[in-house]
């Protein structure tokens, strides 16, 4: 009975810190995609090592990023800045149509992906939001996915010393857009 006992808080010990190592190998974020990218970065370590790519793996990822913008929280506390407006028709409606982009922001925790992440998001906007929001303002959204981004435009760029992600752009119709506070 012993034997069993110490066998079964062995087990426990060993089970508890392999799972911290996991877990501690991804940044926790709020950020949805930043979340996202940092779990398949982190389970993908082979990725981009030295000056290679492993396109199997570049692959996959389009795969991942493209079933990431279906789910509901795909934009969820995505920072973007309105890089700008348009007139648009849709649906035989008049809407403003605002380019959304993410962007390096340097007050940002060291080691953020936020700032190696590229995403540009095409927002239709109703006329009460696109009365609100102000080029070169910064906002998160809530918005549903109107039409889903190419699979080729998702890439991982690799030059030199900088890696980073291009998401690739998508459509959303915009529910709202909250500002976000200067630090």
């Amino acid at each position: 009975m012993k034997r069993f006992f110490l066998f079964f808080v062995a087990a426990a010990a060993v089970s508890c810190t392999s799972n911290q190592t996991k877990e501690g190998s991804a940044t926790a974020s709020n950020v949805f995609i930043e979340q996202k990218v940092s779990d398949f970065v982190a389970q993908h370590p082979e990725w981009t090592s030295g000056d290679n790519t492993n396109e199997e793996i570049t692959d996959k990822f389009q795969h991942e990023v493209k079933r990431w913008s279906n789910e509901e929280g795909f934009l969820k506390d995505m920072p973007l800045q309105l890089k700008g407006l348009r007139d648009t028709t849709v649906s035989g409606q008049d809407f403003k149509l605002g380019t959304f982009i993410g962007y390096n922001d340097n007050t940002r925790p060291q080691g953020s992906l936020l700032n190696y992440i590229q995403i540009k998001v095409d927002g239709i906007l109703p006329p009460d939001i696109a009365q609100q929001v102000k080029i070169d303002s910064k906002y998160t959204l809530d918005a549903m996915l109107y039409r889903q981004g190419s699979r080729k435009d998702v890439k991982v760029i690799n030059v030199a010393d900088f890696k980073g992600y291009d998401l690739g752009a998508y459509v959303f119709s915009i529910v709202k857009a909250n500002p976000i506070q200067a630090k």
